[in-house]
Parts: C-alpha cells; structure tokens; sequence
C-alpha cells in the first residue's frame, strides 16, 4: 500500500501490476472454469478486494504508469489501483452476470497489518481517527466472506460493499483521507470501466 516508486518485470507501475494487471490476467485464464462451474442454484462470484483509498486517485489512461508528469506519487499510484478493483468489477458484472458468473468489489475496512509498513499515519495526521475504526484481521474478512457467501447476493453484482453493505456515496465535502465512509464520485463509470478493460487486455496480452 502506498509502496515506493518500483515496476514489475513486465514494466507496469508496481502497485497497477500486482493490485490489478496480476489479477486481471488471474481471472481471464480462470474464466472458462468459473462459467462451467456456476450453476442456476448457485452462481459463481469473483470479489475483488479495492479500498477506500480509492478515493486518492482515478485512473490514469494517458500515464498508467506515473512517467509522465512529475514525480511519483504513492498514494496516486496505489489509488488508481484500488479504482481500477471496482472497474473490473462493474465491467465483469455487465459482461458476464448474464452467464452466472458475477463480482463484487469490496473494502476490508482499515487493518494494521504489513500492508501499511511504508505509510507514516503520524504524516498523513488521521492516526487517532483511524484508531477509532481499525479492524482485526478477522473482522476484515468479514465483507469478503459476505460477497462470497451471502444469497443477499446470489445472481447479482456489480456493486462495492463496506461492512457487510452496499457503500453509500462520499458525502459533498468529505475528506477523502478520513474514515468516513463513502465511496468516490468516479467509481460508477461505464464508459472508462470498458476502456480500462480493453486497455488491460491489450497490457497483458490477452482477448475476450
């Protein structure tokens, strides 16, 4: 999360390659199988996990990869990758819930663990807030489980969840580095969650 400036073999943003491309290409190759495997009385589900940091940034289609313009920015960097989760998700529910096969997206919730190793919360002056909302490893499991198990959710996706709940929008105003929930105005876009979709096809060499 929020890792310093690094590219994966292949050349990608580092964060891009492995919150994003790595999974995307995952999914393509698994596919096949999980069509096969679902069923009237139980459809497949992918759950992609995002973040509320989805809120620190779009994504970047003119510089995917942060060399264009200025110096890199962690946060950015990471945010574009924890949007691009929800992209794929709402982009895999329209292409494939009519098959049986659908996505969620979903937000763990803040969890101190290794994850957060080159963030410096005193910096970034939220500590004593997020204290107040930091979860265990196990309670942030719990959305995850709700996504995959739920028959709240059976034949449906396309959404981004939050406690065990579809995510209301940022309330106007809002600080985007808070706890306060909500999710980015950005996140519900068709037109750029097909073109992030091509786009990642053509990044890791792969056609629908």
């Amino acid at each position: 999360m929020a890792t310093p400036e690094g590219k994966t073999e292949d050349g990608f943003d580092m964060q891009l390659g492995i919150n994003h491309l790595g999974h995307f290409l995952f999914f393509q190759l698994l596919k096949p199988t999980l069509v096969a495997a679902s069923t009237p009385s139980y459809q497949s589900r992918v759950i992609s996990v995002s973040s509320m940091a989805h809120r620190m940034g779009g994504i970047r289609f003119h510089d995917f990869n942060f060399e264009k313009e200025g110096e890199y920015n962690p946060w950015l960097a990471y945010g574009q990758s924890k949007t691009a989760n929800i992209y794929f998700t709402a982009e895999l529910e329209r292409k494939y819930g009519a098959q049986g096969l659908h996505a969620l997206a979903v937000h763990p919730g803040v969890i101190m663990t290794n994850l957060s190793q080159h963030v410096d919360l005193n910096q970034l002056g939220v500590t004593e807030q997020l204290k107040l909302v930091t979860k265990s490893p196990t309670q942030g499991a719990a959305t995850i489980i709700y996504a995959a198990l739920s028959k709240e959710w059976e034949g449906r996706g396309g959404e981004y969840l939050n406690d065990c709940a579809e995510e209301p929008p940022l309330e106007p105003g809002a600080d985007f580095m808070s706890a306060v929930p909500g999710y980015a105005s950005w996140i519900y876009d068709e037109e750029a969650e097909h073109r992030l979709w091509e786009e990642s096809n053509k990044l890791v060499s792969f056609r629908d």
